[in-house]
């Protein structure tokens, strides 16, 4: 029997990676508003209003993509790169690991990991389900050697289940230069941060990946509903 049309043969149920959206959800930044104001309009008789909710949201905030223009003036904005930088096939990496600890060069050598050139690499560190909790400030992150290494390997787009893929907020010194948004955003390697916890049932696998985000006109980064599914048979070592 033939595979059912825009399902690749072989390929497994779409997995929902985004986290809920909310007004008290998690941001990296206490500048960063989120606000959802409901709105009733007559639109005819009594009672038969419809409801609208205005959103007041920051860019950097839930799921999303970081675009280049988030830290390089003069860096693509979000719209301006094709469909094809968000989507295509890639890796779940098992990186789960409690409190402020990195992944180094010599730990992802180790794992002897099948990462091909164009992959969208997703690092989970076990951090979507404290998602809202004060656990999650104290995440773990990428080592700046670790970041070379994706560079050395082609991928296009890096994504983790954190704030960022950066030390934490609540750690970094004053000082502090975000060395790899500063390694992958130049390169146009792009990031997605706050995956949600299912990204946990596909480590280990290679995936399918949809991050297609919002095309916001002039975006610095936007919000993206990722989606991934197994590749079944594909081990990523």
């Amino acid at each position: 029997m033939s595979a059912p049309v825009g399902r690749p043969a072989g390929t497994g149920e779409w997995v929902d990676l985004a986290q809920p959206m909310y007004e008290q959800m998690p941001r990296a930044l206490p500048e960063s508003q989120v606000c959802f104001t409901p709105q009733y309009i007559e639109t005819g008789p009594p009672g038969s209003a419809v409801r609208i909710t205005h959103l007041t949201l920051s860019t950097h905030v839930g799921t999303h993509v970081d675009a280049a223009l988030h830290f390089l003036p003069g860096g693509r904005s979000i719209e301006q790169y094709p469909v094809d930088a968000f989507v295509g096939p890639g890796i779940v990496v098992d990186a789960r690991r409690e409190g402020v600890v990195p992944v180094t060069r010599a730990e992802i050598e180790a794992m002897d990991l099948d990462v091909r050139a164009g992959d969208i690499v997703l690092f989970c560190f076990g951090y979507g389900r404290h998602f809202g909790t004060p656990a999650y400030r104290d995440h773990p992150y990428l080592g700046d050697d670790t970041a070379d290494w994706l560079v050395e390997r082609g991928v296009k787009l890096v994504g983790v289940d954190t704030t960022t893929p950066d030390l934490g907020g609540a750690h970094r010194p004053p000082d502090y230069a975000y060395p790899v948004h500063m390694t992958l955003l130049p390169r146009d390697i792009l990031i997605i941060e706050h995956l949600g916890p299912r990204l946990e049932e596909l480590v280990g696998r290679r995936v399918e990946v949809n991050a297609v985000p919002l095309p916001i006109r002039s975006g610095d980064g936007a919000p993206a509903p990722v989606i991934a599914r197994p590749v079944p048979d594909e081990e990523i070592r």
